[in-house]
């Protein structure tokens, strides 16, 4: 009788121990390794992409806002993500078609020029006084001297920067 109530115990607990193990999701290690793997290559490649293509600086290339675009019109929730998107979009307008152009043209009254290079847009247009709207990781503003104007990039165009084109020359035909 001592027998049978030891392995009878012995039972419960390798089925507990089994179940628990079940329900933990233990799983075999090349599943592990082979999801491990497939999760590094999927974040290598979204580092590798750039979080939007090359554009002009203008409104929508902040991130402030975008995750409350995209809604349905007959949601809810865009009674309040409606509003405030509208908001982030509407301070990105007032820096890129406002502020930056007002200061642009008060530097070339005073100049009889634009900027020459980037670092001198940096510091005399954008300065202090303008705040530009904060990019997705991997892409950082760009001033174009040669078509003067304010471009967003990839981050990693600076690395490589004589082989990527650079934006359109007005008037060139492109």
């Amino acid at each position: 009788m001592q027998d049978r109530k030891v392995s009878s115990r012995f039972l419960a607990f390798i089925t507990a121990a089994s179940s628990l193990g079940w329900i933990a999701g233990c799983k075999p290690q090349e599943d592990v390794d082979r999801e491990s793997a497939a999760r590094a290559a999927a974040q290598a490649a979204a580092e590798a992409k750039p979080a939007m293509p090359d554009q002009k600086a203008g409104v929508g290339v902040g991130v402030q806002g975008r995750s409350l675009e995209g809604g349905s019109e007959y949601n809810p929730a865009t009674f309040v993500s409606g509003p405030a998107s509208a908001y982030f979009r509407t301070k990105e307008k007032i820096v890129f078609e406002i502020q930056i152009p007002h200061t642009l043209n008060a530097f070339v009254a005073l100049n009889g020029r634009h900027p020459k290079s980037h670092e001198e847009y940096m510091r005399e247009i954008i300065g202090n006084q303008i705040k530009l709207p904060k990019l997705p990781a991997g892409m950082v503003y760009r001033y174009h001297p040669d078509v003067q104007e304010l471009w967003v990039e990839s981050e990693k165009k600076d690395e490589s920067n004589a082989s990527t084109p650079s934006p359109p020359v007005a008037g060139d035909g492109s």
